[in-house]
């Protein structure tokens, strides 16, 4: 039985399902990935979304300055430790909220002992 297939091109087969299998193996991963991270600005979106309802307050009157929603700061607390990051809000309680780039920190009002205006880099 003579199927009329050389062996270069059943090489070449062989070859051409290999890349075929590659790419749709890395299209799904690639989906796979946007997903995962579709996922996390989801749950980013609604941990932001609860501090704002836990800190409503949108401006900050500290020593002469005002401060607002969005604002880059560093907060200098009473123990000497610096935060650097946005301004979210503050409540009635006072606490004031700030988003770092790796956490979200509450502090009280009455701890901190400097807060200035950062320049965003």
């Amino acid at each position: 039985m003579n199927i009329g297939l050389t062996f270069e091109e059943i090489l070449y087969a062989a070859l051409l399902a290999f890349c075929i299998t590659w790419f749709i193996n890395n299209i799904l991963k690639i989906r796979s990935i946007l997903k995962k991270v579709s996922a996390i600005n989801k749950d980013v979106t609604a941990v932001m979304n609860r501090c704002y309802a836990l800190f409503p307050l949108d401006r900050l009157d500290f020593h002469g300055s005002t401060f607002k929603r969005g604002m880059h700061i560093k907060i200098t607390t009473t123990a000497n430790t610096n935060f650097e990051g946005e301004f979210i809000g503050r409540n009635a309680r006072n606490m004031v909220c700030i988003k770092t780039n790796k956490y979200i920190i509450a502090h009280e009002l009455n701890n901190i002992t400097n807060i200035e205006v950062c320049e965003q880099n």
